[in-house]
């Protein structure tokens, strides 16, 4: 398949943007900057969990998924200071699998979060509650 899927979620609105896979990741980016009125300056791109090297084609970031998720955030927070690659808690509504990106499930056993049963059936244990 040539074709691919992004949804572009930025401020809990979601949009879809359907493009090919050799497609340069920055052409992609003016297309969705075009329909939310925003200068590339801006905004980053955010996909499992990494900022997105725009000099990219989609396929070296993707090519195995038909759809994926990328999280737009502003460069400026609410106090005007930069961010770096910095994901806040609060641009998920669910939680995320640190090493695929896709939706996962929170366990906690033995005083420890374990993050699993994503779509890659990835395990991450992590940090003990104490």
């Amino acid at each position: 398949m040539d074709e691919m899927t992004l949804d572009f979620i930025y401020n809990e609105d979601l949009i879809k943007i359907q493009c090919k896979r050799n497609e340069y990741i920055i052409d992609i980016f003016k297309k969705y900057l075009f329909k939310i009125n925003k200068d590339i300056n801006d905004i980053y791109f955010i996909y499992n969990g990494n900022k997105i090297n725009a000099e990219l084609k989609l396929e070296e970031i993707n090519n195995k998924d038909n759809e994926i998720k990328i999280l737009v955030s502003d460069i400026n927070d609410k106090n005007n200071e930069k961010i770096e690659n910095k994901i806040t808690l609060d641009q998920y509504k669910e939680i995320i699998c640190p090493e695929c990106g896709d939706s996962c499930l929170i366990d906690i056993k033995d005083y420890k979060i374990i993050l699993n049963k994503c779509i890659n059936k990835h395990n991450i244990e992590y940090v003990l509650l104490d």
